[in-house]
Order: structure tokens, then sequence, then C-alpha cells
């Protein structure tokens, strides 16, 4: 019979050591739950462990109309998907989910290990909600001779483009954070996509520190795209980004990108992941010329993203336990989850 024991992680050194080694990325540091618990969520840190195998998964609680909802952001992971561990995760999650009166648990695994742990046996099943992108690229990060040799054409054409009209770039300060949230709301309003609030990206560079970058492109000394990077492991993330409209013909995002690839290379990364592109690579018959235009739009974002080079990588996909039909039900039709 195969013993299984279960704990709570106290250690965060040694939490983020042991994700690494399963295979884990940002969502489930130690930070990562430490910025989360800043914004409603309290993060729970489980690790499984048989004489053969190991698994850990960061669950975040959300409360929500006195009961509450459980999320595990990219994980569990796992180094081998044995039945004790599956059923030991499956325990622990619904006794979290009893204990904090959870109307669904919600979990997202990282690889296919991890949703090895979540069979269709156990209770689990597919889910439609969505919560982080469903794909990425990520790109592998060399010197800048390999950076460039791996990019498309065009988008080497534009970073150099960006350096002969004068764009340039640097790591700019926390306090600098206002001029990035108004050219954030300007992407925003452009593009159609919701952001959160200012204190939201203060504390996210608060949190991850010299693990986390905002970088700025400028151009005749005016702010003409900026991005927010940061990394965990050997893996950096570009999770936000933002430019100027009437200055995009200088390809400012070209260079941002770029000095982002290069901090991530200083900090030692293998792995710069560009976050979300769509499901599927070419865009469906009814989106807009402006969806499809590379300056605006998801679709268009996609192609921006592209021109780095790169592999695609799709997740397993959500996988859910529904506690209570009623008020999940409710739920998906009220209040949308926020990642």
């Amino acid at each position: 019979m195969v013993t299984t024991r279960v704990s709570l992680a106290t250690d965060a050194t040694a939490w983020d050591a042991t994700v690494a080694r399963l295979g884990g990325r940002l969502l489930q540091s130690w930070r990562w739950g430490l910025f989360k618990e800043r914004h409603g969520w309290k993060p729970y840190r489980f690790l499984f462990e048989t004489n053969q195998a190991v698994a850990a998964a960061q669950a975040l609680v959300r409360s929500i109309w006195g009961l509450s909802l459980v999320y595990v952001p990219r994980g569990p992971v796992c180094d081998r998907p044995e039945p004790a561990l599956a059923e030991a995760v499956k325990t622990t999650l619904d006794t979290l989910a009893r204990e904090t009166r959870a109307i669904i648990v919600l979990v997202e695994p990282e690889d296919e290990r991890g949703a090895a742990l979540l069979p269709q046996s156990l209770g689990w099943r597919p889910s439609p909600t969505v919560v982080q992108p469903r794909r990425t690229l990520k790109v592998p990060v060399g010197d800048d001779d390999a950076l460039l040799r791996q990019m498309k054409p065009k988008a080497r054409y534009n970073v150099r483009l960006a350096c002969r009209r004068g764009v340039t770039t640097r790591l700019a300060d926390p306090h600098e954070l206002g001029a990035f949230y108004e050219l954030l709301e300007e992407t925003a309003r452009r593009d159609g996509f919701g952001i959160h609030r200012p204190e939201y990206f203060a504390d996210l560079l608060e949190t991850f520190g010299q693990d986390a970058a905002l970088i700025f492109a400028e151009f005749d000394g005016a702010l003409a795209a900026a991005a927010l990077v940061v990394r965990f492991g050997d893996e950096a993330v570009y999770l936000y980004g933002a430019s100027r409209t009437e200055l995009q013909r200088h390809m400012p995002a070209y260079a941002v990108q770029w000095r982002a690839l290069q901090w991530a290379r200083e900090h030692g990364c293998r792995w710069y992941d560009l976050w979300g592109i769509p499901d599927d690579d070419e865009p469906p018959p009814e989106a807009s010329a402006d969806q499809r235009n590379v300056r605006a739009g998801l679709w268009g974002v996609y192609r921006f993203k592209l021109g780095f080079g790169g592999t695609s990588y799709t997740y397993p996909g959500m996988r859910e336990c529904v506690r209570n039909p009623l008020l999940v039900a409710a739920w998906r039709r009220l209040r949308p989850l926020e990642g």
C-alpha cells in the first residue's frame, strides 16, 4: 500500500525550489501567492509525497457571497503522476473546499503530468471557465546574435529601425508607475480590454522586487511603449504591455521587447514567455480589419509576438469540481473570475 504524506509548506525558498524542480512556473511561486493575497485571495501551499513521487499545488481561495471558490493556477505540478498523488490532491482540495464553503474548485494544470492528477474517475471535469491564456509563445533566450537570428525578418528589421530612429529603452523606477498606467489606459481604450487598478501593478512590482522590471521605450523624450516583466526560475514572463498610438510608427514596442529579452538573459533566464496568444493560428472569418491589424487587436498582437520566434505551447485546460451547481451557474453569469 502506498502512503502519501500531505503537508502545508512553510518555507518560501524550499517551496520555490520544489516548484521549479517539478516544472512549475510563476503562478505557483510563493511570491505570486503573497501578491494575490493582497488582492483578495488566501494562498494554501500543499506538498504531496510518496516514496517515489512528489507533487505541489498552491491553491488560492477567494470569498464570494459569504461562500468561496478555490482556484489552483497552473498547478498542480509533479514529477510522476501516481494514482496515490491524484487521490491525495482530490481529498485535500475537497477538504479545503468544505472548510472554506467553496461552491467550485477550479484547477488549471501547467502540463500533462499535472493534468494526469485530475482524472474524471475522481470527479474532475473539463471547465468552460477561462482564467489564464490557453496558449502561449516561449522564446529561447540567448545572446544578441541568437535572439536576432530566431526573429522573423520583419521583427528583426523593426528592432533595428527603432534604434535608427532614436528610440531608447531603460528600466523605469517603480515610482514612474503612473506614467505606465496612463499609457496602459490608452492602450486598453484603443484595443478594447479591461485593466486592473493602479494598486495592482504597484503591489506586483513591490512583491517581486528585483525579479520584476518595468521597461520604458522613449522617443524624443516621450514615453512611447512599456512592458512589465516578472521572473521566476529560468523563465521571464511578459505580463503587461502598452504603447502610444501616435508613436507606433517608430516601433517602440519592438524596442521594449528587445530590452526585455536582454533583461531576461541578464537575470539568468533560459526562456521568455510572451504570455497569451489566440487558441488558433488563424483569425476566424468574422474577425474585423482592426482585429487583424498588427498594431491593434488580439490577432495583431499575436502576429507581433510571433515575430520574436519561439514555440507555441498549449496548456491542458481547466478542470473543475462543482459543489453547488445553482450558485455556480449564477456566478458564471454575474461575476467573472480574475486571475
